[in-house]
């Protein structure tokens, strides 16, 4: 018996045996229409989980999460939420402070650097003759 394709899931890890026989982990992402049609599936009571899962190629524990998400949040559960756009002085600001903490990093090792430079004595070189 052939075991179903897994078809892309989000937030999976996929173990794939790659070139020259090393296994490989990998990440793959389900399509929003496929976790909702998947949940409505198993919300609409017209299958158990274990079955679904073994249709679509998907772990129980994965479905499960799907559901809890789904009826916390509905379709948003799903989608990735737009990074705020920071303004330039905010981006500035930031800068500014990296800056500063570069400046003070550099002045320490620079002092620490002095401080090893000056307890080591120089090799004298001998010349024999």
């Amino acid at each position: 018996m052939t075991r179903p394709q897994r078809m892309p899931c989000f937030g999976v890890r996929i173990a794939e045996q790659g070139k020259g026989g090393k296994v490989e982990m990998r990440t793959v992402t389900y399509s929003v229409n496929f976790r909702r049609e998947t949940v409505e599936e198993l919300t609409s009571g017209q299958k158990r989980a274990s079955q679904i899962c073994r249709e679509r190629g998907i772990d129980v524990t994965t479905l499960r999460r799907w559901r809890l998400a789904y009826e916390e949040h509905g379709e948003a559960a799903w989608t990735t939420p737009k990074p705020e756009e920071t303004s330039a002085e905010a981006k500035i600001a930031q800068l500014e402070r990296m800056i500063g903490q570069l400046t003070v990093e550099n002045a320490v090792l620079k002092k620490a650097y002095e401080r090893v430079r000056a307890t080591c004595k120089p090799a004298t070189v001998s010349s024999k003759s």
